[in-house]
């Protein structure tokens, strides 16, 4: 089972009950080939990226060289598809495809063109993880392909527009020595009108080209109804003017052959012949003589002769036509010599046409040279503007120069012998105050790491004194308290006793 474009249409409408993703993909391929033929990289968040090639600049003539597609990370890993990493190296940036852009082109708001963009991707995504044939078109671009898990991208030929001719035209006129800005912009204006005019002529030629193509077809074809007719027309009237004749055809005679007799009569077809000819071939021939090529060729030479042009048979086999009615000749005569006349005019016509479509084409030849030489003509005269409106620029930029280089000479001139200079710096005076200032706070750091060092010891040993002065506190107090009670259960053991003696 496959999946297209419209299977996966039909499900997002099932999904949404709308036709909003419709319009969305719409929007979508409108949006990539606008962005993909500004020069720039297009992607589609969790599903791809399309980008193009740069060339290096090693190539002798700038732009792109191809355009290559990634599948996003996170559609791989969560459906287990793979595909066919390209480098890394001359790739033009990606940019994300502009949400706002398809809004204002569907007429939808921003959630529900969000909400569409996930449905295509989560359907077009279980498509492709399903592991089944995908084919999904992306407009002029080319068809996004996938099968068994593995996907690639076959790019349109015609899909992404090329750079333009302005743009070299351009990049030559800047390598020569730059241009100003209205200069560009009039180049742009001029070469984009020209461009425009190119592609109608050759629309025009194109078109007539078509139709004189169609014309002579439909000549060609005319032609052979016409010579179609005439034929059949002669044969009827051959026919007729035999029938109606009152003497008798005579039998052809037989004229001797090593292949048996082989006159044959105008009513009588070739294919007859050919069979009678095979059967009446005698049994002493040769093997090797029989289905000979010099023996195919003479029955394949008769067979045409006889089919195509009976006026031509060969004489011994026509002997009979010498005793045939003159009324039955002069009509074959008639429509043999009306055949070959239609025959005539149809070749002069078709020459004529021929002719004619070689003259229309060279015309066409020749305008488009010299289209192609004016316009070359006019590229040099600009780039000749261009270089000489850029030299006289050069030098009246370094005519300037020269010339406020000279006013400051003659404004300043004797004032260095009026204000002193300053002295020369001592490299060697300045890296030893450099050292004393850093062996100075070097020390001081040193200082005051030791002072707080020493401080950090002293607070240590009071706050251990302290300790120790309280565990010896606590101590005595615990002494104390454990000699009260054993003093305590002593009396208390005393009393006891004195009460026991008492009672006794």
């Amino acid at each position: 089972m496959g999946y297209n474009l419209r299977a996966l249409l039909n499900e997002c409408k099932k999904s949404t009950g709308s036709n909003n993703c419709e319009m969305v993909w719409k929007a979508l391929i409108n949006v990539m080939a606008e962005t993909l033929r500004t020069g720039k990289g297009c992607s589609i968040r969790n599903l791809l990226s399309i980008t193009s090639i740069r060339t290096s600049m090693r190539d002798p003539k700038p732009g792109l060289k191809d355009h290559v597609f990634f599948l996003a990370p996170s559609i791989c890993k969560s459906y287990g598809l793979s595909f066919r990493k390209p480098g890394s190296a001359l790739l033009s940036p990606c940019i994300e495809a502009n949400i706002s852009k398809m809004v204002v082109m569907t007429k939808l708001d921003k959630d529900s063109v969000v909400g569409a963009m996930k449905t295509i991707i989560s359907k077009l995504a279980e498509f492709m993880g399903s592991g089944d044939h995908v084919q999904v078109p992306f407009g002029n671009l080319g068809i996004l392909l996938c099968q068994k898990r593995v996907a690639s991208f076959k790019f349109a030929s015609s899909g992404i527009a090329a750079p333009n001719m302005v743009q070299s035209i351009l990049t030559d006129a800047i390598r020569n020595g730059g241009m100003m800005s209205e200069t560009g912009s009039f180049v742009d204006q001029f070469m984009t009108r020209k461009a425009s005019e190119r592609a109608a002529a050759d629309a025009a030629v194109a078109a007539a080209e078509d139709q004189q193509r169609q014309e002579a077809e439909r000549q060609e074809r005319a032609d052979q109804e016409a010579a179609c007719q005439a034929q059949a027309a002669a044969e009827a009237a051959a026919a007729q003017a035999a029938a109606s004749s009152q003497l008798p055809l005579p039998s052809p005679s037989p004229a001797p052959s090593s292949r048996g007799p082989t006159s044959r009569s105008p009513a009588v077809s070739s294919r007859s012949y050919r069979e009678r000819d095979n059967l009446n071939q005698s049994d002493d021939t040769p093997p090797w003589l029989k289905n000979s090529y010099a023996v195919k060729k003479d029955k394949l030479e008769e067979t045409m002769a006889n089919h195509v042009f009976p006026k031509f048979l060969i004489p011994e086999r026509h002997k009979s036509l010498e005793t045939t009615n003159p009324a039955v000749i002069r009509n074959m005569e008639i429509a043999y010599d009306r055949l070959e006349g239609t025959i005539a005019d149809a070749t002069a016509a078709r020459a004529k046409q021929e002719a004619e479509f070689k003259a229309l084409q060279e015309k066409g030849f020749a305008e488009y040279m010299s289209r192609r030489t004016k316009e070359a003509n006019l590229r040099k005269d600009i780039r000749e503007s261009l270089d000489v409106q850029c030299m006289d620029d050069r030098r009246r930029r370094m005519e300037a120069i020269e010339r406020d280089r000279k006013e400051i000479s003659e404004t300043f001139k004797g004032l260095h012998n009026a204000y002193p200079m300053a002295k020369p710096l001592d490299l060697a005076h300045e890296y030893s105050v450099k050292k004393n200032l850093r062996d100075s706070l070097l020390a001081q750091c040193t200082t005051k790491q030791q002072e707080d060092k020493a401080k950090r010891k002293a607070n240590i040993a009071r706050e251990q004194n302290i300790l120790n002065v309280l565990n010896n506190n606590l101590k005595k107090e615990r002494e104390e308290i454990w000699a009260g009670k054993q003093g305590g259960d002593k009396l208390m053991s005393l009393e006891w006793e004195k009460q026991i003696t008492t009672s006794k």
